[in-house]
């Protein structure tokens, strides 16, 4: 009975059509049924989640938890392992990077390095790419001298493994061998027949370590490839290609891509790569002569590093002076002309600028979606501004505030 949902769910996924089956995967996660059962097996729910994940799914760490938490009688750490493996990947994609960390080693606890086989990329993978991005190179480089098995390399898992460890040498420096194995990763793709930017954005980063190398010419063809690649109407994958062209072009054509890559990186909720596109429009504004906008946009993207942890995205945001920082509003004082914000206003508003989206938010205050939206229109009119991302960095004192001040 599986066998059809299952062939539908691989089929999108390789095709570049995830976004087309988003249903019929809550349909199998919401048949799988409360408890354990021999009978049901566990690739149509990976499927499914792998389907999430592509479309970047609000509810992927909610379903991967809640299958964490359910009973398993008998104990399944192969199950127990792959559904951890599958949450720190969501993590990641969040920008949680301490989550990845946690979700990705507790799926080694769950099975020990030998007995994964060939799945171990995956965890670790999630491992290499959440410790470079937090800056703990001599952690993450300690972690790809780990034996891995040679045909590894020949499955999916070894996508992930060479992605995170072509991230791990572009940050450290070694751009040749980054870019050997993000080619690496489309070789293997494009002979598979699953050259889709939802699975593993190797041209994304292919791109950048080109734009390190210096050839903006391959960056960008690599960058308009990619928006041409089924698949690549899904947000993720077109933000990452917009900002590669934006930095790879004029300063004057920047703005406008990186804002639309902004957006789209809000609409999946990555924190992480939210904090690069702000450091890069504060760049652009910078060079353009707008230091207002470059203000803006740096002050917002120190204060998500501090949410995300990515300590290294910190050092291109220092070339912007303390002293040049407009006074920073006090906390409780008023913002804008236009009058107080409520306190409810307040929460939702310090939360948006966290970076969270409008259903994070509603799940976190526990109030509808609509009901978040009705307070940012409310925010927006009351402070002169036309979107969440124009926010002053200030009403977000403290988003761990903002909850505690609605539990309270």
């Amino acid at each position: 009975s599986w066998s059809r949902p299952t062939a539908l769910l691989a089929d999108a996924l390789v095709n570049g059509r995830a976004h087309e089956v988003v249903g019929q995967a809550h349909q199998v996660l919401k048949d799988r049924g409360p408890s354990y059962d021999l009978t049901w097996p566990e690739e149509p729910a990976l499927l499914a989640l792998g389907v999430l994940l592509c479309t970047d799914s609000p509810d992927t760490p909610a379903w991967c938890d809640r299958l964490l938490r359910e009973g398993h009688t008998p104990y399944s750490p192969t199950w127990m392992g792959l559904l951890s493996a599958t949450r720190a990947e969501a993590a990641l994609r969040l920008g949680d990077l301490t989550g990845a960390v946690e979700h990705a080693q507790q799926a080694l606890n769950h099975i020990s390095p030998n007995a994964w086989g060939v799945a171990v990329g995956g965890p670790l993978g999630s491992l290499v790419l959440a410790t470079t991005r937090m800056g703990h190179y001599d952690e993450a480089g300690a972690y790809l001298t780990r034996t891995v098995p040679k045909p590894m390399f020949d499955t999916r898992y070894g996508l992930h493994y060479l992605h995170a460890r072509g991230q791990y040498h572009l940050a450290a420096g070694h751009h040749h061998a980054a870019l050997a194995d993000f080619l690496a990763c489309g070789d293997r793709m494009r002979a598979w027949g699953i050259d889709v930017p939802g699975v593993v954005p190797w041209r994304t980063g292919a791109a950048e370590a080109w734009l390190e190398l210096g050839n903006r010419e391959q960056a960008s063809r690599l960058a308009y490839d990619q928006l041409g690649r089924p698949g690549a109407n899904g947000a993720r994958a077109r933000a990452g290609a917009l900002r590669v062209l934006a930095v790879a072009g004029p300063a004057t054509r920047r703005p406008q891509m990186l804002s639309e890559a902004l957006d789209l990186y809000e609409r999946c909720g990555d924190r992480y790569e939210q904090i690069r596109v702000l450091a890069d429009l504060g760049a652009a504004y910078h060079e353009l002569g707008d230091n207002r906008r470059a203000r803006t946009h740096v002050r917002r993207a120190r204060h998500l590093v501090a949410l995300c942890g990515a300590a290294p995205l910190s050092d291109g945001l220092l070339s912007f002076q303390d002293e040049a920082e407009e006074p920073a509003t006090a906390p409780g004082a008023p913002v804008g002309d236009n009058g107080l914000l409520t306190d409810s206003e307040r929460r939702v508003a310090a939360l948006a600028v966290g970076g969270y989206t409008n259903r994070e938010i509603a799940a976190k205050l526990f109030i509808t979606p609509s009901t978040v939206e009705q307070h940012l229109t409310r925010v927006y009119r009351k402070l002169g501004v036309r979107c969440r991302k124009d926010l002053p960095v200030e009403l977000a004192t403290s988003v761990s505030e903002a909850i505690l001040a609605q539990e309270a």
